[in-house]
């Protein structure tokens, strides 16, 4: 089982306990979801979920819980899309509830899966794309933060490529 800490939180493998929670507590952004809402919210969906995790775990990606140092669960991070060949993957990650937002969690959970997606994992290259009514994940102190570079920006709704390289993250 992976256990990753953090300043603040620790990353770790995800239980179907664990998925249920971050389904039911899921609190939508205004005023545009950052991610597709699935109807509905139910049990099975969130089984569902955790099966789709497990199906793919450690082949095409990694997918942590972010929890609190406490224990409690409070958001999902992965590296998806992994191609072990070309030492890729992109980054996404979020908080479920409104309240547990803005206080530095994914921050603080994506420097630590960026440090093991390279120094672990071996990656070379990790990308990201969010919504661009993410404002939170669109300022670029947060991007610099994590030592992510803009790449391009695309018309519409979403922005990206935002990739780093290993080159960019000798702190690490």
């Amino acid at each position: 089982m992976i256990e990753l800490h953090g300043k603040n939180v620790v990353l770790r493998t995800m239980e179907r306990a664990h998925c249920r929670t971050l389904w039911e507590n899921y609190e939508p952004v205004e005023p545009f979801p950052t991610e597709y809402v699935r109807p509905g919210l139910s049990i099975e969906g969130s089984d569902n979920w955790f099966e789709e995790i497990q199906e793919q775990q450690e082949k095409t990606q990694i997918y942590l819980g972010i929890f609190e140092k406490d224990g409690i669960i409070i958001g999902d991070i992965q590296l998806a899309g992994i191609d072990w060949r070309s030492r890729t993957a992109s980054l996404g990650a979020g908080i479920a509830r409104k309240s547990d937002r803005g206080k530095g969690y994914c921050t603080d959970a994506a420097l630590v899966m960026l440090r093991f997606a390279f120094e672990q994992l071996d990656l070379y290259r990790i990308s990201a794309a969010t919504a661009s009514c993410n404002a939170a994940a669109t300022r670029s102190e947060y991007l610099r933060s994590l030592g992510l570079s803009r790449k391009a920006v695309n018309a519409g709704q979403h922005t990206g490529p935002i990739s780093v390289g290993t080159d960019c993250c000798s702190a690490f």
